[in-house]
């Protein structure tokens, strides 16, 4: 299985052809970009002086403005934007200019716009690790990777929001009041909840920076190593801190300092917003004393219970069909028999299994157009020792929990 975690984008394609412009908007937005088109480089300096963009892709012969001329007014403010370069008539002294001004990548019309899609995460990548290895060595950081909600992930499946049922109305209107938090706020579940599902659906809403951290893994020097980027990105960061009921009287302290903008992460005060995610309750803790009910009052005014498998079961076949979806399998069926087993099953696991359990299924039956109840027993037992890593382990470790 291939789960790509690639920045998401916002691209700006200026080309005066119709065809050409249309076409590669269409495909870049199907994947999960974000497109705005210009037809010529008047249009396209203009919108780069007043929106914010992480690649421009240029026409060479473009009316009002070529693109050597809006490359080098561009360059005269934003001298580190990846600039791509299509066109069917560059002469070598020409490419040379276009060289000389920094550009990401030259290709010939008629350019394949599948290939052009699919070398931007590769573009990106290597620009924004420039800037950010520049900009690090002139503020003596040290940078982490740091990880942008992908364009792959925008366009996914919210499996944990599928459904009619009135607990997942209910989960969509508590998760629209928690998208709009300020600082940070609390996500209860029991085991197996869906906590990164969540948390990936809250970024996507706020375009941010996602970060998992585990509350094993919580401390100053872990937490300012895994922070240190926010102090040059322009994005929103969304830190979720994963088994907060784990966390000792310290590792509390230290989040509720941070959180109120003081302690040994003062630095980073404002950079993020935080979401505890807790499998038990957090405000039973706090009245047994064995929780800092002020770090439960500085998170805890925004809340999002997320509801167990057992109490939306009339959800379960299209959870399971939004999961096929989100692993690139939306032809795939359930026949009736296995979508009768899915809500009939216990899920002991809860949203992890059978997120987990489905992706088994389509792993284990690759070619398969439809998937029965044999294919998802076989699935349901071998989960356990499963050792390919399966979404959620490729997804935690690219968020910096592990």
């Amino acid at each position: 299985m291939s789960v790509s975690i690639t920045p998401r984008s916002r691209i700006l394609i200026a080309d005066d052809s119709d065809v050409c412009r249309t076409v590669l908007a269409i495909l870049l937005k199907n994947t999960g970009f974000e497109v705005t088109s210009v037809v010529n480089g008047r249009e396209a300096v203009a919108k780069l002086q007043t929106q914010s963009f992480d690649l421009a892709i240029l026409d060479n012969d473009m009316p009002e403005l070529d693109g050597l001329g809006t490359l080098a007014a561009l360059r005269g403010f934003l001298p580190n934007l990846p600039v791509a370069i299509v066109s069917g008539t560059l002469s070598p002294d020409l490419r040379a200019r276009y060289e000389k001004h920094g550009i990401a990548a030259i290709y010939d019309k008629p350019v394949d716009p599948r290939k052009l899609r699919d070398q931007i995460p590769a573009i990106l990548e290597r620009e924004q690790q420039a800037v950010r290895e520049s900009l690090g060595a002139a503020v003596g950081l040290s940078l982490a990777p740091f990880r942008v909600l992908g364009a792959a992930d925008a366009a996914l499946e919210k499996p944990v929001f599928a459904g009619g049922s009135a607990q997942v109305r209910k989960l969509v209107a508590e998760f629209g009041r928690i998208r709009d938090f300020r600082t940070a706020a609390t996500i209860s579940g029991g085991s197996g909840a869906a906590f990164l599902d969540v948390a990936v659906a809250l970024a996507e809403e706020k375009d941010a920076v996602l970060l998992a951290c585990p509350a094993a893994d919580i401390g100053v020097e872990h937490l300012a190593r895994l922070l240190e980027p926010a102090l040059l990105h322009v994005r929103p960061v969304l830190l979720i801190v994963l088994n907060t009921e784990k966390l000792d009287a310290g590792q509390q302290a230290l989040l509720e300092d941070f959180i109120g903008g003081g302690g040994e992460l003062a630095a980073f005060a404002g950079r993020a917003r935080v979401i505890l995610c807790a499998e038990a309750s957090l405000s039973a803790l706090a009245d047994a004393g064995e929780f800092n009910e002020m770090l439960l009052m500085r998170a805890g005014a925004m809340k999002l219970t997320i509801p167990r498998l057992e109490q939306r079961r009339e959800d379960l076949v299209q959870i399971a069909r939004a999961v096929l979806r989100r692993l690139g399998a939306a032809n795939v069926l359930f026949s009736p028999g296995a979508s009768a087993w899915i809500e009939q099953e216990a899920w002991s696991g809860d949203y992890a299994q059978l997120h987990r359990t489905i992706n088994v299924a389509r792993l284990a039956c690759p070619d398969a157009h439809e998937l029965d109840v044999a294919d998802l027993k076989q699935a349901c037992a071998s989960e356990p020792a499963w050792r390919e890593p399966l979404y959620h382990d490729i997804l935690l470790s690219t968020l910096g929990g592990e």
